[in-house]
């Protein structure tokens, strides 16, 4: 799983292994380890409970959620990805997409094999 951040904006691709384990477990982390006993977590998951896709922070763990049956369709299709801006005040929100991961064209040593390869569009996103 892939995570890009910049302002007011978070981004996360899933590889096609990551993808099946999201629709059996229902949640897909990463941990990246910043040295010191510092953590850091980052998480997709289903919530049978919630009616829209969300984010949120506790320490240091970043969970986006995803709907049941939005992510059940999004799963079970070739839709590439789920696009949502979450209000976090009276005047900003947090834009959050997921995407499946596609492969990029420009490395051609990068392994290839848990991509989106049969989905890529005519002109790829950059990596």
């Amino acid at each position: 799983m892939k995570l890009r951040i910049t302002h007011n904006s978070i981004r996360i691709r899933i590889r096609k292994s990551e993808l099946k384990q999201l629709a059996q477990e229902r949640l897909v982390e990463e941990t990246v380890n910043l040295g010191q006993q510092v953590i850091f977590k980052f998480a997709l998951g289903i919530d049978e409970v919630s009616s829209q896709i969300q984010a949120s922070l506790s320490g240091n763990y970043l969970q986006l959620f995803l709907p049941l049956t939005t992510a059940q369709n999004w799963i079970n299709s070739n839709e590439v990805g789920l696009e949502v801006n979450q209000t976090i005040s009276e005047t900003d929100t947090l834009h959050l997409l997921i995407e499946k991961d596609f492969p990029c064209l420009d490395r051609p040593e990068e392994d290839k094999s848990d991509t989106f390869w049969e989905l890529v569009p005519e002109t790829p996103d950059a990596c």
